[in-house]
């Protein structure tokens, strides 16, 4: 059963302003907002290209209600990091839901993703894994960033903004075997990694064929909240 409300709105709340502070310390400010359409012109003003199947206005149909946005702004003016949070609720496992989900919104682009094999691995954690869920994706850093906390901080703050507006019972995302093998998630606020949720025969460009699904379950960002707040990191 779903749990009703953050176990430490208090100290949640303390830490989100102190994460904000961090940035603000390090030369940056973070906004936060809810317009589908204008994170998807943010991205291709940004990067130069559209935004993934989860996050396209177009094919989602969003409401501020089930979806959020944040970047985070340099002092020269330039976007620096982008990062986009989608909340779902499936009665279902994830293991059965989030491929399907994965398929059906890129074939809503017109796109084709032909998987490998047709469930996750056996014992997946997905199987677990169901009730008010949230998709983080869409994460960048500007390669030119220098300060390697940033990620951290920045996915970190995404993650408590997500369990403070929905309190959901898990956040997942999708990521890339370099990235996941390099301790990024870990550090970022993730506390479960598996290879080979999705892996695909054809992919859309951009798409590793092996997947890797990260987990931060609310007891482990709650526990993240609880570590930040009894033992700070320095900035």
């Amino acid at each position: 059963m779903s749990q009703l409300c953050v176990e430490d709105p208090l100290g949640t709340a303390k830490v989100c302003a102190a994460l904000v502070a961090e940035l603000e310390q390090m030369g940056y400010s973070v906004q936060v907002g809810a317009d589908a359409q204008k994170f998807n012109a943010t991205k291709i003003d940004t990067l130069h290209k559209p935004v993934s199947p989860f996050f396209d206005a177009d094919v989602c149909n969003f409401t501020p209600e089930r979806f959020f946005w944040m970047s985070v702004i340099a002092a020269n003016g330039a976007t620096v990091a982008l990062q986009a949070f989608r909340y779902d609720y499936t009665d279902t496992s994830l293991a059965d839901w989030g491929p399907n989900l994965t398929i059906g919104l890129a074939m809503r682009r017109q796109e084709l993703m032909v998987p490998t094999n047709a469930a996750p691995p056996r014992n997946s954690i997905a199987e677990r894994i169901r009730g008010k869920l949230v998709y983080h994706g869409e994460f960048w850093i500007d390669q030119h960033v220098r300060n390697r906390k940033l990620a951290e901080k920045f996915s970190r703050l995404g993650l408590i903004l997500s369990l403070i507006k929905w309190n959901p019972d898990a956040v997942w995302s999708l990521s890339s075997s370099r990235m996941a093998t390099h301790g990024h998630l870990n550090r970022m606020g993730y506390n479960y990694i598996e290879k080979g949720f999705l892996r695909w025969q054809w992919a859309t460009d951009g798409i590793d064929l092996t997947e890797w699904l990260n987990i931060a379950e609310r007891h482990a960002i709650e526990q993240m909240i609880n570590e930040m707040i009894t033992s700070p990191v320095p900035a």
